[in-house]
């Protein structure tokens, strides 16, 4: 729990910065870098290489931030991936932020098979009305669907941040022996989301660095050691580099190491073959040892009539499906298909078919996330 607090103080911090320190950055023996895209969008997909950093007291992140959250009259909206330099960069935290005066967290730490400063790892972010996914290297590590996903209803910026926490029960105690020290970033990907699936909008590979999209901080704030200024945001050689130094030492010169496994550009997703359908979730009764899930929504979304559908249900945790309405399902564990019963696999332009369904679990479930197949 004290680690719970210590990250929303974190974040509070660092959100308070970016509007009450306008004039620059303090003179701190220690400095490093944060860059943020100048545009908001609402949901989306978000892909990235990222090589983090190693070492006790930093940390290599990525965060999605609705501007003015730090407001006292504005609702909190913020997401997390943070990467932790101590105990070899083995592990990394997922986060959602939200509220107005009161702010509720939900930090999970995750544990890798390897240490993420020695190599490149994709992460990503699957943003949409109602559920927050992390992926790391295309693989689900966590999904949360309803209650705080459902507060995430704004634009948010990107931001990729790199900095020293004052905080040794959160992040390990520091040790300024290690700088200079480096975090890393191949390339990132934006998918806009079109209602039932999501669709490459750029890719930025940082053969430059676009000052049109991407903007870079010269504020601190008193849980930072470092203060954060342009110079150590650098692109070079096709990487994104944030340096953290100390003062008087400012800027990269070095080659950052090759990324070998780095994927190929991602083609955009071609139109959906299911004319438009879209599945939204419904509401949930749940206890510690099972659930009732209903009004979950199909709806035709496209232009021309469909006759039959199909939907993919993914659990948080294994579970047993014993009673469903208004679909057929099968499947065992974490993830389920469901295909329409009867009359109602036809929908028009505009039309929607419901169904639910009961089961069984060993603990408290969350909604699960409901595809399109």
């Amino acid at each position: 729990m004290q680690q719970y607090r210590l990250c929303a103080v974190r974040s509070i911090l660092i959100a308070i910065a970016v509007l009450s320190f306008p004039f620059g950055a303090e003179a701190k023996p220690y400095k490093s870098a944060e860059i943020f895209t100048k545009n908001s969008q609402l949901y989306g997909k978000y892909v990235m290489r990222i090589r983090a950093a190693k070492g006790s007291g930093v940390i290599s992140n990525f965060f999605l931030w609705k501007e003015g959250s730090e407001l006292s009259d504005m609702f909190w909206e913020e997401v997390d991936i943070e990467i932790f330099g101590k105990d070899n960069a083995q592990s990394w935290q997922s986060n959602i932020i939200t509220g107005l005066g009161t702010r509720l967290t939900s930090e999970q730490v995750h544990t890798g098979g390897s240490s993420f400063g020695d190599a490149y790892h994709t992460f990503s972010i699957e943003w949409t009305p109602g559920q927050v996914r992390w992926l790391v290297d295309g693989n689900v590590i966590r999904t949360t669907t309803g209650g705080q996903a459902n507060d995430l209803v704004n634009p948010s910026q990107m931001r990729f941040n790199f900095w020293p926490p004052n905080i040794p029960e959160w992040v390990g105690p520091w040790n300024d022996s290690i700088l200079p020290v480096y975090m890393f970033v191949n390339w990132v990907e934006y998918y806009s989301w079109n209602g039932a699936g999501f669709d490459l909008e750029w890719r930025d590979d940082f053969n430059s660095f676009d000052t049109t999209r991407w903007g870079t901080a010269n504020w601190t704030f008193d849980e930072n050691r470092a203060d954060f200024v342009p110079e150590n945001a650098v692109a070079r050689n096709g990487y994104l580099v944030l340096a953290m130094t100390r003062e008087g030492q400012e800027g990269y010169t070095g080659m950052p190491p090759a990324d070998n496994d780095s994927p190929s550009p991602s083609p955009s997703p071609s139109p959906s073959p299911t004319g438009g359908l879209t599945c939204t979730a419904g509401n949930a009764d749940t206890w510690s040892t099972g659930f009732v899930l209903n009004n979950f929504t199909v709806t035709n979304n496209g232009s021309s009539s469909v006759s039959g559908w199909s939907v993919n249900l993914s659990f948080d945790q294994s579970v047993s499906i014993t009673n469903a309405w208004g679909i057929s399902i099968s499947g065992s564990g974490l993830s389920f298909t469901g295909t329409n019963v009867g009359q109602n696999g036809n929908l028009a332009p505009g039309q929607s078919a419901s169904f639910g369904m009961q089961g069984t679990s060993s603990s408290l479930i969350s909604m699960p996330r409901c595809t399109v197949n």
